[in-house]
């Protein structure tokens, strides 16, 4: 089945390696690449973006367009899968409401953000672009590529998937874990952290068996740290096994200072030099 991805760009070096990324992860599937471009975002994933004036000769809509032609043509010289096509999205909004209206138009699987820097800073308090589009686009997971990181070439990578085991998982709402998994040949580690050292309740265990169901079809291991904070347990668990990707996730109710039923004082602060795939409850 073709998957449909949508990637905003704001033509930097960082969004670029995004769309390359993605192409390299879907290299074997049949795709459809969305290029977003909203050209009345003035700060957009952290990056002022200058727009020429009218009186220069160009409109910002111009400009835009002329951004997303360059992009394709850039992608001409590409001829990895002939299965992969692409189109382009000019939009006159803001960034979070053009990609929503992106999602529910064209039945968007993925949304794939570039971020600058050596790793994607995700926090419950930062006021960015990556973090509006987590916490404002509805129905459609987002995939956060720090602009230095390029796909590995082993055979063999892994998905950190952290998880308190206290609330069920509809299949899809994994579905795109499950997919990167099958696309990457990548096994997906179940990552419980035990904070007080209490040991799992007979709820946690029943949907721990529940999500080990869902991912009867990829390869998947469960593991349990104890006796630490979920974040450091996060990063000194991918940094020890030199894992490839990060995934995470966020239900409705507030940001990740919720996800793992942390107090709001205790702010969950993610700044992981590996991809971060963030899972959205779906209605």
């Amino acid at each position: 089945m073709e998957k449909k991805i949508l990637i905003p760009t704001n033509f930097s070096k960082y969004a670029w390696n995004a769309l390359i990324y993605g192409l390299a992860i879907y290299k074997n599937q049949a795709c459809s690449f969305f290029l977003f471009n909203s050209y009345a975002s003035q700060h957009f994933l952290g990056e002022n973006i200058s727009i020429l004036k009218e009186s220069e000769g160009h409109t910002a809509k111009e400009k835009s367009e002329h951004g997303l032609d360059k992009l394709l043509k850039g992608l001409s010289f590409r001829k990895e899968n002939p299965r992969h096509q692409f189109e382009t999205i000019s939009y006159n909004g803001s960034l979070t409401e053009g990609l929503q209206e992106a999602v529910d138009t064209h039945g968007i699987d993925l949304i794939l953000m570039g971020a600058p820097g050596d790793n994607a800073a995700i926090n419950s308090a930062y006021d960015n672009s990556i973090t509006k589009v987590i916490e404002k686009i509805e129905n459609c997971p987002v995939l956060v590529i720090p602009e230095l990181i390029q796909l590995s070439k082993d055979f063999k990578r892994e998905i950190v998937f952290p998880t308190n085991f206290r609330n069920g998982f509809k299949l899809r709402e994994l579905k795109a874990l499950i997919d990167i998994s099958d696309f990457l040949n990548a096994a997906v580690r179940v990552l419980y952290i035990d904070t007080d050292n209490k040991g799992m309740t007979d709820e946690q265990k029943a949907q721990k068996e529940n999500l080990a169901s869902l991912f009867s079809d990829i390869e998947c291991s469960f593991h349990t740290l104890t006796k630490a904070n979920v974040t450091t347990a996060v990063h000194l668990f991918i940094e020890s096994r030199d894992s490839d990707l990060l995934a995470l996730y966020k239900r409705k109710q507030g940001f990740f200072s919720k996800l793992f039923n942390q107090t709001l004082i205790e702010e969950v602060d993610f700044h992981a030099s590996v991809p971060i795939l963030i899972l959205k409850e779906m209605n």
